[in-house]
């Protein structure tokens, strides 16, 4: 029997991840229909990412809510999660962040059936998804989006200030 590496937990967990979340849409959607599908996701997403937030604030040893530490978490996240972003502008007051390549809606793209519904999870999940983060993690940090791959753009983009 083959021993364990940490490699092959990653390798298992990460690829099934996206496939999990993928199914449970979709089957859901089935039973249930989309709206009612949609809305369950959208609890069970800002629930997920409360406590992932909270566990990443944890194992960074992070112990303030400022704008740096925000921006480590998330970029920590979408680095592990396999996002393509830059990292425009990252100051005390300001930061600006440009996704080129999200994995969750590359995962829409790859399914025909699904390109219909990138707009709507743009503008049903991700959007509320973000602003429910920084709200919940420090309230005084503002965030603004004004472009967005859901919905045409070539990239997202995360401004926040403080």
């Amino acid at each position: 029997m083959k021993k364990i590496s940490n490699e092959d937990k990653l390798f298992y967990f990460e690829k099934h991840f996206f496939t999990l979340d993928g199914l449970w849409m979709i089957e859901t959607e089935n039973e249930v229909g989309w709206e009612t599908a949609l809305k369950i996701d959208v609890r069970v997403w800002k629930r997920l990412l409360k406590i992932i937030i909270r566990r990443l604030k944890k194992y960074l040893n992070i112990e303030t809510n400022t704008l740096s530490d925000i921006i480590e978490i998330l970029t920590f996240r979408w680095s592990i999660e396999n996002w393509d972003y830059e990292v425009v502008k990252n100051e005390k007051d300001e930061a600006l962040i440009h996704i080129n390549s999200c994995p969750y809606k590359a995962m829409m793209d790859r399914n025909p059936d699904r390109q219909n519904r990138v707009p709507l999870i743009c503008k049903e999940m991700c959007m509320p998804f973000y602003d429910s983060v920084v709200k919940d993690f420090n309230p005084d940090l503002k965030l603004e989006r004004n472009e967005f791959m859901g919905l045409g753009g070539k990239i997202c983009n995360f401004k926040f200030t403080s």
